[in-house]
């Protein structure tokens, strides 16, 4: 059985890069629409 200091750790190593990638597809996702998105959407003159 592995040490509470040893599962800290490699917990640590999986869960950071997990973080990493949840944060930047959060970021991707939730960008507000470009101006060229919003010309193509929005009401016809």
């Amino acid at each position: 059985m592995s040490s509470p200091e040893e599962l800290t750790f490699v917990l640590g190593r999986w869960l950071r890069p997990i973080v990493i990638v949840l944060h930047v597809v959060r970021r991707i996702t939730f960008q507000p629409i470009s101006s060229r998105e919003q010309e193509a959407t929005g009401p016809n003159r």
